[in-house]
């Protein structure tokens, strides 16, 4: 028997008459929490707003919500890294971490991640490059 494959709608009625929660954004108007593809050339800003959010510095402008991240460098040494660091910052903070080696989607990574966020309840940003 084929299953039903049906458009899950909502009426305009409906949905205006819900309380819903706003947006928690971790940089305000621009990044909210929950899952986004960032995508970007090498030295276009992934590092630096890794350690700006951790810092808890604005970005372009913007506040943001301070905590703890952290960026998974899949292609990177910790030598490269560490280069990267100097370029972009004088104080790289305690609470921007990084991981030159992970498992992968479906093979370890979730629970990785899940373990991470135990450990750091304040994440607020996960960067992954590349899967």
């Amino acid at each position: 028997m084929k299953k039903e494959n049906r458009l899950l709608t909502i009426d305009g009625e409906t949905l205006m008459s819900q309380p819903l929660t706003p947006l928690n954004f971790v940089v305000d108007t621009l990044l909210s929490q929950g899952l986004h593809i960032l995508a970007g050339s090498p030295k276009v800003g992934k590092s630096w707003l890794a350690v700006t959010v951790a810092k808890g510095e604005a970005v372009w402008g913007m506040g943001v919500k301070q905590g703890t991240t952290l960026y998974l460098r899949l292609e990177d040494s910790t030598l490269r890294i560490q280069n990267r660091l100097f370029e972009i910052t004088e104080d790289a903070p305690a609470n921007v971490h990084f991981s030159t080696n992970s498992d992968t989607l479906g093979k370890g990574l979730e629970e990785q991640l899940c373990a991470f966020l135990a450990e750091h309840p304040d994440t607020v940003l996960v960067i992954i490059d590349t899967l």
